[in-house]
Order: C-alpha cells, then sequence, then structure tokens
C-alpha cells in the first residue's frame, strides 16, 4: 500500500494524497492484505503443527515396530532405552520393581544411551504415587533428572529416569507429550510380555496336570488287570480247598510271572518317558551291530513271540552304527511289542535293515489291520491309543519313548501303511564318519524266531 501510494498516486513520489478517494482503495489494500497474512500464518502454523504430529506418528511407528518384533523383557527394555536416546538425545534409564516391590537398577549389561546414578528413593516415589518427579515438575524440581512413571492399564509397572542434556528437546510441551506416549507403548509392551509369561505358565500348568490325570487313569486301568490276575492265581496257590495238580500250578506260577512281569515294563515305561523328557539322560555311544542289538530286543521279548514268527533279515555286511546300544534296544523292544499287540495269533513279523546315503533304516512290519487314515503322525504322541486299541492294555507310552530315544540320536521315526496290509514303522539311525563294517560272506541273514 505505502509503495502504490509512493510511486503511483498524485503527487508522485510523495507520501502526500490529492484525492481522498484513495483513502478508500488505501483501506481496503490494508484490510485484504491483513486477511492474507492471517491466513498465510494460519495455514503454516497448521503445517508446522501437522509436521510435528508426522514426525511423533513416525517415532511411535518406528518404537512400536521394534518393540513388538522382541520377545522377552530385557531385549524391549533395551529397544526401548535405545529409542528414548535417539528420541530426546539424553541418557535415560528404566527401572523396574523387584518382587518385593522395591525400584532396583536392571541387572544387565549397560548400553548406549544408559543413564547411571538415578535416585532410586525418587523412583520409588514416582513408582508408588503414579506421578512424575524430579526436574520441572512440582515434586523435587531440584533434582537434574526426571523421573517419569511407566503406566500399565491397571498398575504402574515401572519408571523412566532420563537426565536432559538440552531442556528443549524433553521440556517442550510436544515433547513432553511424546514422553507419555513412548512411556504407555513401553508399558504395554512390558504388560503383554508378562501377561504372555504368565498364560504359559498357566498353559503348562494345566497341560502337566492333564498328563498326570491322564497317566494315573491309564496306570491304574492297566494295573488293575494284572494286579488281579496274580491275586487270584496266587490265591489258588495258596488255597487248602482247591486240590491242583502239578500242571495247574505251573499254569498259575507261569501266570504270575507272566503278569508281574508286564506290571514291571509298564511302571519301566513310565520312568524311562519321564528320564527322556527331563533331559537329563546323556547318551552313551558306542559302535554296535544291529544284529546284536535285534537278537537282544527278541530274547527280551521272550514268550511274547511265541505265536508270532518273527523274521529277521539283516545284511551280514551292514556297517556298525555308532548309537546307545540300551536305547536303541529298547526302540526294538517297544516296535516288537506293538507289532505284537496288533497281530493276531499265528500272524508274522518282519524285521529289515538297509543302508543307504542318510544312515541306516531299519523297518518292522506286522500283519495286523494297519493304521486308520490320519494316525500316522497321532500314534507317537503321549498316552494316545487308537480305537482298536481299546482291549489292549497300554499307556501309550511306547511309540512316545520311540521317538524322543531316535531324536536323541539325531534320526527320524515314521509309520507307513504295508503294501499288503498292517503297519511299517521304520527308523532312520544317521551315519557317522567312517564306520568299521562287519561280516562279508553273505548278503542276507534269515533267522525264524518263534
Amino acid at each position: 500500500m505505502i509503495s502504490f501510494d509512493f510511486f503511483f498516486v498524485p503527487p508522485r513520489f510523495s507520501f502526500a494524497v490529492s484525492d481522498t478517494e484513495y483513502l478508500v482503495t488505501f483501506a481496503v489494500m490494508l484490510s485484504v492484505a491483513l486477511i492474507i497474512s492471517s491466513l498465510a500464518s494460519s495455514v503454516r502454523l497448521q503445517a508446522k503443527i501437522a509436521s510435528h504430529r508426522e514426525r511423533r506418528t513416525a517415532l511411535l511407528y518406528a518404537m512400536s515396530r521394534d518393540l513388538s518384533a522382541t520377545r522377552g523383557e530385557e531385549p524391549i527394555l533395551r529397544a526401548a532405552i535405545k529409542h528414548l536416546y535417539e528420541v530426546f538425545d539424553s541418557p535415560c534409564v528404566i527401572l523396574l520393581p523387584d518382587e518385593r516391590g522395591k525400584i532396583a537398577f536392571p541387572n544387565t549389561k549397560s548400553q548406549f544411551g544408559s543413564l547411571h546414578g538415578a535416585d532410586l528413593a525418587i523412583a520409588q516415589w514416582v513408582h508408588d504415587h503414579g506421578t512424575p518427579a524430579g526436574r520441572a515438575t512440582d515434586t523435587l524440581p531440584a533434582s537434574d533428572t526426571l523421573y517419569w512413571p511407566l503406566g500399565g492399564s491397571e498398575q504402574t509397572l515401572g519408571v523412566i529416569a532420563i537426565l536432559p542434556t538440552d531442556p528443549r528437546r524433553v521440556f517442550a510441551p510436544e515433547q513432553q507429550r511424546l514422553l507419555q506416549l513412548f512411556a504407555n507403548q513401553i508399558g504395554l509392551c512390558l504388560e503383554r510380555v508378562r501377561l504372555a509369561a504368565q498364560a504359559q505358565d498357566s498353559l503348562l500348568r494345566v497341560e502337566a496336570e492333564r498328563l498326570r490325570n491322564t497317566l494315573l487313569s491309564a496306570i491304574s486301568h492297566d494295573l488293575r488287570t494284572p494286579l488281579a490276575a496274580i491275586v487270584g492265581a496266587a490265591g489258588a496257590l495258596s488255597s487248602d480247598t482247591w486240590q491242583l495238580d502239578e500242571a495247574a500250578r505251573k499254569e498259575l506260577a507261569e501266570t504270575i510271572k507272566d503278569e508281574a512281569a508286564y506290571m514291571s515294563r509298564l511302571v519301566n515305561k513310565v520312568l524311562e518317558m519321564a528320564r527322556l523328557e527331563s533331559g537329563t539322560i546323556a547318551l552313551n555311544r558306542e559302535w554296535q551291530t544291529l544284529e546284536e542289538l535285534v537278537g537282544a530286543a527278541l530274547n527280551e521279548l521272550g514268550s511274547q513271540l511265541i505265536h508270532h514268527p518273527v523274521v529277521s533279515r539283516v545284511p551280514a555286511d551292514l556297517a556298525l552304527i555308532f548309537v546307545d546300544g540300551l536305547m536303541i534296544q529298547s526302540v526294538l523292544v517297544n516296535l516288537l511289542e506293538n507289532a505284537v499287540k496288533y497281530t493276531p495269533s499265528g500272524g508274522g513279523i518282519e524285521i529289515t535293515a538297509e543302508e543307504e546315503t542318510a544312515g541306516v533304516i531299519v523297518s518292522v512290519a506286522d500283519s495286523g489291520p494297519g493304521l486308520a487314515s490320519g494316525e500316522e503322525k497321532r500314534v507317537f504322541d503321549k498316552f494316545y491309543r487308537t480305537q482298536r486299541e481299546s482291549g489292549n492294555l497300554g499307556v501309550g507310552l511306547g511309540l512316545a519313548i520311540c521317538r524322543a530315544i531316535v531324536d536323541a540320536h539325531g534320526g527320524r521315526i515314521w509309520v507307513e501303511h504295508g503294501p499288503t496290509g498292517g503297519a511299517v514303522f521304520r527308523l532312520l539311525i544317521p551315519r557317522h564318519a567312517s564306520p568299521p563294517r562287519v561280516g562279508v560272506e553273505d548278503d542276507t541273514e534269515t533267522a525264524a524266531y518263534g
């Protein structure tokens, strides 16, 4: 307006006005200029606010992304301190209460940006009252450090202690709101981790209780039958009212022996499963011949194989296997017991072995009804029993023990449907470097048992 008056309004090159109509023009021009400048200032302010909000959103997103991808309380705290230091350019530390509710320094390795020497008494007050204290607050403002509560959904989880190196980076209103958002986000992440840990503990307790109840139910059911047979046979032997001949007495004694042996095997399976799951058993690996392990397993079963002819086809020149012999023998015993359980009287059982690039594959095939569709993987679960097994004794631990032992050796066990019926259980014993070899006279040795 002044330039227009000086250069274009007569008299030119002066601020004098000869015509009063120009005063109206000047007033309109001044009003328009003031309105435009006001609008431009408002737009500039809104752009600045939007820029701050965008920056705050980006910072929150970056921290939320890192925290959500982190598992465990300690990694979350380390990621939070890293972001707090980057945003506020000030050393900081997150103080959490111990089991007694007392604020303590973190028992972890220090990292870049960590604050040392925070006042635990002030931090304890902030934790107990849920109110900021320290520098630039109404509580203990003489302190150099700002203490900010780390709030959860129901209670204060800890305290953020931050030592400002540039007060504007921490105490500006926008930065205060950002610090509050950071504290809420960190608190929610800590709460999420703790709730997840509690849920996992609860799930483990429920699962342990379920397994305990299942085990007690299965053992009580499977021990009742042999105990009844033992009590009945022992009562008959000790009774004076029954006149038993020598053959009957021998049969009753054999019954007691067989049922007691079954009970012993059942208890041993439970103990063996417990030892395997505890992870405290070390493998006593030695070079073993598979033929000897198969023979030992067949001899251990003894009378159970009387009505089931077993054919063993193990190549005589098969490489030695580097395994824990007793454990692999236990695997073979459990597989043979499983085959006996499903094979009708007179049905055959076949054991074969072949050497491949990955190692030695041992197969145990029965001539029973086979598995139903979908049971190929479930049969190795603890306490799982197929529908066809309802009339047989057993707690469903034999195949679970087999899988645990084979996994400990780094091998694999699976089941397939037999080509002519029945089921074929195969286990892969991994190869080890430079195994010695045995016998080279015959390709295959066939032995019949039963």
